[in-house]
């Protein structure tokens, strides 16, 4: 019967964690987004110091880090040797001669050190002595931002000479460079009552250092009042508000200016903005008339008035006023219940429009009814010119004699009383009980 066994696994190609495995586990990290690039074999082993250790053992990184040797001179990559035991290989890099010994059968000059052919270097001659011979027969080019120059190593010397604000100096093998002085004293410009003056030469040097003192008197003015002269760092330039207007404060090098919570206006305000929003749950206004419309005096285009918003139902917004309907030969109209809040008209077509009640008491010398009818009245009295009343009832009308009696008289004849003839009012003297 085959036996499976299973190692832990992971998608990824991060390595498991101590936590992960037990002593002498197994996990593999598959690395599925980059197709097992990074995939490796990992082990947990104890340490000589009796801690838990996560050590990579193999995979597929490591296979293709194998698979990828190449005898060529192949950065990145393992050392393969050909057929023959061989590799190519660029610079290979190790300790001075005298750190170990270097056997070769011999060495061969391609490098242009003496000629342009591959010429052997004896066997039985140090390589020092044969390096020193070629170094000596060579020439040495040392080049500047400005040009090459060509030194013969066996006759001439190279020297490394100061340019402009730089000085050489040479003990043993090594050469130093100095800055020169300039006329500049070593020592630190400027203060709270003067500022540094500083000159400074092509090459970036200063040359020349003075202070210049500062100005301790500082000049401030406004739109109103004379200008003020402030001695700086004695005098305390002071930001202050007006009560009930402005206010100031003062917060880590800030200052704050704003309104206060109660504003005061002391003289006359201008809003030139579209919209004016009150918020305050109180409006006291001490002008007895004000102006609505005050720009209307070109045209007649817009309603004048009051409204208000309401809902009496909880879900739909209403409102209602009294305005003056341009459209309607400028007269004065209440309205109600309309869905849609007025903007320069009121809009009488609405949705829920309607005419609202006034409940008042008309009193007036010459007050006139015309047109439409009255409704709903039991027994209105109208004055009759000024000689007394006319009062209507629901079956006729008893007429003022002018000396504020009320008589059922017709042109001075007594006994007649005026009745609703099929709409038309007529006299008569006859009263009939009617039938039953």
């Amino acid at each position: 019967m085959a036996t499976t066994i299973q190692i832990k696994r992971s998608t990824g190609s991060a390595a498991p964690a101590t936590t992960d495995l037990v002593e002498a586990e197994l996990a593999y990290s598959e690395d599925r987004s980059g197709s097992g690039a990074a995939a490796k074999l990992y082990i947990s082993s104890i340490n000589s110091g009796g801690s838990e250790v996560i050590q990579s053992v193999g995979g597929k990184y490591y296979t293709d880090i194998i698979d990828a040797a190449a005898t060529a001179n192949t950065a990145s990559t393992l050392v393969k040797r050909d057929g023959s035991g061989n590799f190519a290989a660029g610079t290979v890099t190790f300790g001075s001669l005298s750190d170990g010994t270097i056997t070769a059968t011999a060495f061969v000059d391609e490098d242009n050190m003496a000629s342009n052919s591959a010429t052997l270097i004896p066997t039985q001659q140090s390589v020092k002595a044969y390096v020193d011979a070629q170094v000596t027969a060579q020439d040495m080019d040392v080049t500047s931002d400005s040009g090459t120059i060509d030194v013969d190593l066996d006759s001439e010397s190279l020297t490394i000479a100061g340019g402009t604000g730089i000085s050489t100096s040479a003990s043993g093998t090594t050469v130093t460079a100095t800055l020169d002085n300039t006329a500049v004293t070593a020592a630190s410009y400027g203060s709270s009552a003067a500022i540094p003056v500083i000159t400074v030469d092509a090459q970036g040097r200063i040359t020349a250092a003075t202070t210049a003192a500062t100005s301790s008197t500082l000049t401030i003015g406004a739109d109103s009042g004379s200008d003020d002269t402030l001695t700086v760092g004695t005098d305390t330039f002071n930001f202050a508000g007006t009560a009930n207007e402005v206010e100031t404060t003062v917060s880590n090098n800030t200052i704050t200016i704003g309104l206060p919570n109660n504003v005061t206006i002391g003289g006359n305000l201008t809003v030139s903005g579209t919209t004016t929003t009150v918020d305050s749950t109180t409006l006291s206004v001490a002008d007895p008339l004000i102006i609505l419309g005050s720009g209307n005096n070109s045209s007649d285009a817009v309603d004048l008035g009051l409204y208000g918003l309401y809902d009496t139902s909880g879900s739909q917004d209403l409102y209602g006023g009294l305005y003056r309907d341009a459209s309607d030969s400028g007269k004065w109209k209440l309205f109600k219940d309309n869905q849609a809040a007025p903007t320069t008209t009121v809009n009488t077509g609405g949705t829920g429009y309607a005419v609202a009640t006034l409940v008042a008491h008309l009193e007036d010398s010459s007050v006139a009814i015309t047109g439409g009818s009255i409704t709903g009245i039991t027994d209105l009295v109208v004055a009759d010119g000024g000689t007394g009343v006319s009062t209507f009832t629901s079956n006729g009308l008893l007429y003022g004699n002018g000396a504020g009696a009320i008589q059922s008289t017709a042109a001075g004849t007594n006994g007649y009383i005026m009745y609703s003839n099929s709409g038309t009012p007529a006299w008569t003297n006859t009263l009939d009980g009617g039938s039953y």
